[in-house]
């Protein structure tokens, strides 16, 4: 196959490229549920709301991803379809796609807070996904682990990525880095900022924030009801 090299998508991608990816490492990484629908994907990282590095072989086959949701209101972002072809895993590809992607996006993006989702380990074939095999999310997880994220207390959910697919319950929203604005101390975050996150990433998934929503409702009263949150390890 040869050394894979990392480049960007940014704005009007390659639609082909994307098709590629889409079909070849995303598809096979992720339930329907925790993917949009291509069309969607695509003219999302046309609006620049999705920032995305892909790994790719010496004749240009894309063959591992490390996505970033950027929300620049509030200067919050989300690692998103973090995933390597399933017959290249555990080669290291993964680590030298956030190697090279996350300090340029750190650099030109200057987040408050970036953050991740994974599947509670400990509610294995709880989450949705119908229990098809996309992937290790263990692995996803100490991946994640290695690069310093940390655990919120709140009984996080997905929103709905494509018209029919559910929301994705019993997972983890994890904090992957955030600065002293948001987080003046190491074991902890603002809730506010959390809150603004949620807000606005239900809101772009589906279309509004409705009152009566109760889980989310869940999300947000765990927010309000504190000045900051407890950044917990990922494991106890």
């Amino acid at each position: 196959m040869g050394e894979v090299s990392i480049r960007t998508l940014e704005g009007e991608p390659d639609a082909g490229t994307l098709r590629r990816l889409y079909d070849t490492v995303f598809a096979p990484s992720f339930a329907p549920a925790e993917r949009e629908p291509f069309d969607k994907l695509r003219r999302v990282l046309a609006a620049d709301e999705l920032r995305g590095a892909i790994a790719v072989t010496p004749d240009g086959e894309p063959v591992g991803a490390l996505f970033l949701e950027w929300f620049a209101d509030i200067r919050a972002a989300l690692l998103c379809y973090f995933a390597i072809r399933p017959d290249l895993r555990g080669q290291g590809i993964g680590r030298r796609l956030a190697a090279a992607a996350t300090p340029r996006w750190r650099t030109e993006l200057k987040p408050h807070v970036v953050f991740a989702e994974a599947g509670d380990p400990h509610l294995h074939g709880t989450d949705g996904t119908g229990g098809g095999d996309y992937g290790d999310g263990d692995a996803r997880l100490r991946l994640y682990g290695g690069f310093g994220a940390r655990r919120l207390p709140i009984p996080y959910l997905m929103p709905e990525l494509a018209p029919g697919a559910g929301r994705l319950h019993n997972l983890l929203l994890l904090v992957m880095e955030a600065d002293e604005t948001v987080s003046p101390a190491p074991d902890r975050i603002r809730a506010a900022i959390v809150e603004d996150f949620l807000l606005r990433y239900f809101d772009r998934q589906e279309g509004a924030v409705r009152d009566d929503d109760g889980r989310l409702g869940q999300l947000l009263t765990a927010c309000r009801r504190t000045e900051f949150l407890p950044l917990l390890p990922l494991t106890t």
